[in-house]
C-alpha cells in the first residue's frame, strides 16, 4: 500500500511539474481593416496566413483578427478579383490597414521576402498551427 502511494506521489508531482512549465510558442492578435481606395468596407473577404490553411473573413465593416506567432514575420494573403494580395506583417505589427485598389493589388517588396523565406517559415508555421497551444490561443484570442 505505502509503495502505491508513493508512486502515485511521484507521478502527480512530476505531471505537476511537466504541466507548468512555459508553452513552447506565444501568440497575439493582429487586427485589421480592408477597405476600398475609397473608404468603402470590404465585407466578407478572405484573409489567410500564407503558407498555413488558418486564416478568418472580414465583418461587415472590414475588420478582422488573426492570431499570429509573438515574435515571427509572417505573411496575410488576400484573394480578390482573380488576384492574390500578400502583405508582410512584422513581429511589430498589431494593426494593420489594407486598401485595396488599382495599382494597391501586389506589394512586390512582400512578394519578393516571401520567395526568401517561404519554405521555412512554411515547415515553421504548420508546425505552430497544428500545436495544441494554437488551439488553446483560438479560443482566448479575436473573440
Amino acid at each position: 500500500m505505502r509503495k502505491t502511494v508513493l508512486i502515485l506521489l511521484i507521478l502527480t508531482i512530476n505531471l505537476t511539474f511537466s504541466q507548468s512549465s512555459e508553452s513552447e510558442f506565444e501568440f497575439r492578435n493582429l487586427t485589421g481593416n480592408l477597405v476600398e481606395e475609397n473608404g468603402q468596407p470590404l465585407p466578407g473577404q478572405t484573409v489567410m496566413i500564407k503558407g498555413t490553411e488558418t486564416g478568418t473573413t472580414t465583418d461587415f465593416d472590414g475588420n478582422f483578427c488573426l492570431i499570429i506567432p509573438k515574435d515571427k514575420t509572417v505573411f496575410i494573403e488576400l484573394p480578390f478579383c482573380f488576384d492574390q494580395i500578400f502583405r508582410e506583417i512584422k513581429p511589430t505589427d498589431n494593426k494593420v490597414e489594407l486598401k485595396i485598389g488599382k495599382g494597391k493589388r501586389k506589394s512586390k517588396k512582400a512578394t519578393r521576402n516571401w520567395k526568401k523565406v517561404r519554405v521555412e517559415l512554411n515547415t515553421e508555421l504548420n508546425k505552430i498551427y497544428n500545436s495544441t497551444e494554437y488551439i488553446t490561443a483560438e479560443k482566448n484570442i479575436c473573440r
